[in-house]
Formats: structure tokens, C-alpha cells, sequence
């Protein structure tokens, strides 16, 4: 049972900055996840499809509900939102990515690299590394992108049950198509 953090909202930011860059854009097809460890080959991975980016003055800003997120087992899924996330009280993560710091592919090209970026999660905002990989096909843009937390640098309790406890460490991953409108 971790608790798994929205920094997967920084990903998706990161990803999102360069299409916003070039005009008015819509993000489809998202998908955020999140992946925890534990002892023993425990292997957590959460989901959502829910997330929005917008352009936020000089920055790309992605937004990611909690409370959509799921692992599949109720038990945990209400743990994560009530013990650990608190999703009620801290009812978004969100990513923020300055626009300086990103690459923009060309058309028909593609681009990989890290930008610097703040996640606000749980009621706190920590800087963050983002890297992602994007790509630019007939005014659309193929984004993901990946950062990696802990737990305990933004004051979520490490999720234990039964004796067994995750490690802190979570990877989040972020995907999504952004096309002009």
C-alpha cells in the first residue's frame, strides 16, 4: 500500500509545455501511473486517465486529481486516498514546468531531454527533475515522461499494512497526445 504521488502531474507537464508553446493545444489520450516497491517482489502500480495542462504565464502547468487514482484492489485504494494522500484534503497534484526549460521537436521530428520543474503534492512543493520524450506529427505532439519522488520529501506517510512497508521511493510516469484546436 504506498502512496503513490501525483508527481506523475509533473511528468505530464514537462511534456505538455512544448505543444503549448506553439498555440492553443487539447491533451487526449493521457495516461498517469505510478510504481512502488516493496519487500518480497511487492510491486504497486496505480492509474488515471484524468489530467489537464494549461499555460500558466511563462510556464506549462499539468494537473492530475488524485482521486481517480486506482490500483485495482478497493482495500488499497481507499488506504492510499484516506491515509496517505489524503485526497480530500489534497485533492490535486500539480506540475509546473517553465517554458525556458523545454525542448520543442520539429515537425515530424522527436526530442529527449530533462527539464527542471516543481511538484506540488500533499500539500507541499519540492523541485523536481522531469525527463520526457516528445514528438511533433501533423500539428500533434506524442508525450511522456517520467520523475521519480519520495515519499517522505513531500510529507506522505510510507504506506505499511500487515508488517510490510514500501519503499518511499515512487516512479511516476506520464503520457498523453496534445493536439492544436
Amino acid at each position: 500500500m504506498r502512496t503513490p504521488r501525483l508527481s506523475l502531474s509533473v511528468l505530464v507537464l514537462a511534456c505538455v509545455l512544448p505543444a503549448l508553446v506553439y498555440g492553443a493545444l487539447k491533451a487526449s489520450e493521457g495516461k498517469v501511473s505510478f510504481t512502488c516497491t516493496g519487500p518480497g517482489g511487492l510491486h504497486i502500480e496505480g492509474t488515471s486517465s484524468e489530467l489537464s495542462v494549461e499555460a500558466r504565464g511563462e510556464a506549462v502547468v499539468v494537473t492530475v486529481p488524485l482521486a481517480p487514482l486506482a490500483t485495482g484492489i478497493g482495500l488499497r485504494d481507499s488506504h492510499m486516498h484516506e491515509k496517505y494522500l489524503e485526497s480530500k484534503t489534497y485533492p490535486t497534484a500539480e506540475l509546473l514546468v517553465p517554458r525556458a526549460g523545454l525542448q520543442f521537436p520539429a515537425e515530424g521530428q522527436s526530442v529527449e531531454a530533462t527539464a527542471p520543474g516543481t511538484l506540488s503534492l500533499h500539500g507541499t512543493s519540492k523541485p523536481v527533475s522531469v525527463h520526457y520524450k516528445a514528438s511533433r506529427h501533423g500539428g500533434a505532439y506524442d508525450v511522456a515522461g517520467d520523475v521519480h519522488i519520495d515519499m517522505n520529501d513531500f510529507n506522505i506517510t510510507v504506506p505499511s499494512y500487515l508488517g510490510i512497508k514500501v519503499r518511499p521511493p515512487v516512479d511516476i510516469a506520464v503520457s498523453f497526445r496534445l493536439q492544436e484546436t
